[in-house]
């Protein structure tokens, strides 16, 4: 059966791979220096219309948030983010081991917003230098739990953030989910304007690895970011040697010459099939009789479900467990499902079909 375990399972989707395939006996400079990645970083500024935007491509998502998050803060500084934003609960560490303090707020399922944020603002000001001073937001789109943000919810802590002098920083691991989401308001032209910086991430969705960050040099804090970037990436072990293999993925994911019927480049099509198979998996599971743990328009979805159940869809489509508070007190737990590029509306029909088969 399908697995619906992640995002990442598989390897490149067609496009992608094919342009490995083509480029794979091509001898180029390392590090990101070759003509692939200059190309798709051109590729790129196009799509998010900031033709002075810096791009460069690291490995992995951590990484990117390590770097990004170094560059735009100093070592007393830190992140306000949401309690469950993916740095503090599944980057073991990362950026405190980078000698930056996440500074979590109460918001629940990473979703952050700007009265959570000015509450940690407040405390973490009224005590000087004895407490970690506040430089930059994180909080990523979708979030840990799905969440797409709204314009209006990205624009309100864009201008608290501003109110503020802080940098704003969008983790982007899922964020052509998040672009492409059925009645998604945001789009990528306008988190390029007014965020300091983000990423476009490929590991998730149809590249065999690797995240673009982008940095803007309209603000001081993203000019200082620029030119921190490389010395930080080359110590965090970042720079990769073979950069030129993530400069034709993303050639391959954001060119128009692999545009479909509709115009739209591969990147965000990867991402709007895995929406589209994530909904209907959705409606499947409600049909069968699972109650949603959270309504999601992106390409995870999340049920309520028995233990035992929950460990049968695990073994069967590795839908992953989460152990949550349940209100009920019936000790349910929610499993969580994840569609991507590669999924079909058969492996859809084959999950719900199975999922059926336990209620």
């Amino acid at each position: 059966m399908h697995q619906f375990r992640n995002d990442y399972s598989e390897g490149a989707a067609p496009e992608v791979l094919d342009a490995l395939v083509r480029t794979n006996s091509e001898q180029t400079s390392g590090y990101g220096t070759d003509g692939h990645c200059a190309h798709a970083a051109e590729l790129i500024r196009t799509a998010i219309e900031q033709p002075d935007a810096h791009v460069s491509f690291v490995p992995g998502g951590t990484v990117a948030n390590i770097l990004a998050i170094s560059a735009l803060t100093d070592e007393f500084e830190g992140p306000i983010c949401a309690a469950d934003a993916h740095p503090t609960a599944h980057e073991t560490g990362a950026i405190e081991g980078c000698g930056r303090r996440l500074l979590a707020t109460a918001d629940p399922f990473g979703v952050l917003d700007p009265d959570s944020a000015e509450r940690i603002w407040r405390v973490c000001t009224a005590n000087g230098c004895h407490t970690t001073r506040p430089a930059m937001l994180y909080f990523s789109d979708t979030t840990e739990f799905g969440h797409v943000y709204t314009r209006a919810e990205f624009d309100a802590l864009c201008d608290w953030a501003a109110s503020h002098d802080l940098a704003v920083y969008v983790d982007g691991a899922r964020i052509a989910s998040a672009m492409t989401a059925e009645g998604a308001d945001l789009d990528i032209a306008h988190i390029a304007e007014r965020a300091d910086a983000f990423t476009l991430g490929g590991t998730k969705n149809g590249m065999l690895f690797g995240e673009a960050l982008v940095v803007s040099p309209r603000s001081a804090r993203g000019r200082r970011a620029i030119d921190r970037l490389p010395y930080l990436t080359k110590r965090a072990g970042a720079m990769t040697a073979k950069g030129r293999l993530m400069g034709v993925m993303y050639e391959a994911a954001f060119s128009t010459d692999g545009t479909d019927v509709t115009g739209e480049i591969p990147y965000w099509r990867y991402a709007r099939h895995a929406n589209a198979c994530a909904t209907l998996l959705a409606a499947g599971m409600r049909d069968a009789g699972f109650e949603p743990y959270l309504e999601t328009m992106g390409n995870q979805q999340f049920f309520w479900t028995a233990p035992d159940i929950a460990q049968q869809l695990a073994d069967a489509c590795g839908a992953e467990i989460s152990l949550v508070d349940d209100p009920t007190g019936a000790g349910r737990v929610v499993s969580r499902f994840v569609t991507s590029w590669a999924t079909s509306e058969a492996d859809v029909d084959e999950a719900i079909a199975f999922a059926k088969t336990l209620v």
